[in-house]
């Protein structure tokens, strides 16, 4: 692989060796491409060193990983992000799967834990109380993807600190035996915190989105997420139905 002016980590080279590729029309879109083992060797590094820079690619859109099939060529207008509704609950889980990613995590807290200010406020709950929470880390082939903090109301959903969150998400369990007549959220731009950045693996001025979600139950707030992701590898999206008539407007 070509040298640039000042060294870079052997993926990003990996990675600049794929764009050019492409860029040349040699690998066309739609394309299957050489595998990790067998690009690894023919650029002289390892299969991890190429693992990392296709799930990289694949966070971006260039590259699409199926499963069992191979690596393809994606078109710049391929949907490749993990994404979530605007008005709506998904599994994060489903979400980096239906994406051809392959979901794991990391249940980094799992217990009573104080709430925070902002989560007490959410819940309408004294602050410093404790309730059941949770931190888990979330990611596509390896790669994280968000970081869910979620507090519980006492009461709301029991057994929930005593789940493995290994095999299935928190909202898995939660739409198991859960009701939820509302729900709330804002999504706003952050630059993330050093602890979060680290979680994320990605720099501390690398632009990350905030999901501040609250689920109600006939009025009354039961759940609060704090969902951050890195902007470049996460996706908000919807697609709403106007109402007939006249003025015509969202159904929210």
């Amino acid at each position: 692989m070509p040298d640039g002016s000042a060294p870079k980590p052997r993926y990003e080279a990996v990675k600049d060796y794929v764009l050019s590729r492409i860029a040349a029309g040699e690998w066309a879109v739609h394309a299957r491409i050489p595998s990790e083992n067998e690009l690894g060797p023919m650029l002289g590094v390892s299969r991890i060193t190429v693992n990392r820079a296709f799930a990289e690619l694949a966070r971006e859109g260039r590259l699409r990983k199926v499963p069992g099939v191979g690596t393809f060529v994606a078109p710049l207008t391929d949907a490749s992000k993990p994404r979530t509704g605007l008005v709506s609950i998904e599994s994060i889980a489903e979400e980096i799967r239906a994406r051809g990613m392959e979901w794991s995590c990391e249940v980094l807290d799992l217990g009573m834990a104080s709430l925070t200010e902002e989560a007490a406020d959410a819940l309408g709950l004294p602050r410093g109380g404790r309730v059941p929470s949770s931190i888990v880390l979330h990611k596509g082939d390896a790669l994280p993807i968000q970081v869910e903090e979620r507090f519980i109301r006492p009461g709301y959903a029991p057994g929930y600190t005593e789940q493995d969150y290994a095999g299935r998400t928190t909202y898995d369990f939660l739409r198991e035996v859960g009701e939820v007549t509302e729900m709330e959220q804002a999504v706003t731009a952050i630059l993330p915190p050093a602890p979060v950045a680290r979680l994320l693996q990605v720099g501390p001025r690398d632009p990350c989105l905030v999901i501040r979600r609250r689920t109600f139950r006939r009025g009354e707030a039961t759940t609060f997420s704090r969902l951050t992701q890195p902007a470049s590898r996460f996706e908000l999206s919807g697609r709403y139905r106007m109402q007939d008539g006249p003025g015509g407007h969202f159904p929210f």
